[in-house]
């Protein structure tokens, strides 16, 4: 499939814990650790959150605005809550991300807004790894690749 699938709308570092996400026009995604600069490519290298991956959608959904989920990649036009853990996915030209489950809300997302927890069920994004690095830039198209048949299938939680 050439054809894009989505475009990739947002990208987003963590910093220190606590602290806003740092929008960028580009990211350097490193295999196996996320992107360079971000907090949590640090912490586990080759785990399964070395992005968070969140679809536009959600956003409009959910009233908030980039980064306020700590997501790393927001994309337009791709229903990212519908696709299967091992799903591997092409961000621009260089990049292979292959996601590795649904990205469970916790309760910190009370702190952002009352009864967020709640609402975002079902739309809090994608968590990925990454397989092939390289350069992914704001405005890159987004193209759905083959998935993994060894992709462990997680059993998606309740809502509480």
């Amino acid at each position: 499939m050439d054809t894009p699938s989505g475009t990739i709308h947002a990208l987003l570092l963590a910093q220190e814990r606590g602290t806003p996400m740092k929008r960028v026009s580009e990211a350097q995604a490193l295999e196996g650790r996320g992107f360079v600069g971000d907090r949590h490519g640090k912490k586990k290298p080759f785990g399964k959150r070395q992005l968070l991956l969140l679809d536009e959608a959600s956003h409009g959904a959910l009233r908030l605005g980039p980064g306020e989920l700590k997501e790393n990649v927001v994309i337009s036009g791709l229903p990212l809550e519908s696709l299967p853990p091992g799903q591997r996915l092409a961000l621009g030209s260089e990049v292979v991300v292959e996601l590795t489950e649904p990205c469970v809300p916790c309760s910190k997302l009370e702190h952002i807004r009352p009864g967020l927890l709640k609402e975002s069920w079902g739309q809090r994004g994608q968590l990925a790894k990454v397989l092939r690095g390289g350069t992914v830039r704001e405005g890159d198209g987004v193209r759905l690749l083959d998935v993994n048949p060894d992709a462990p299938r997680p059993i998606r939680p309740k809502l509480p």
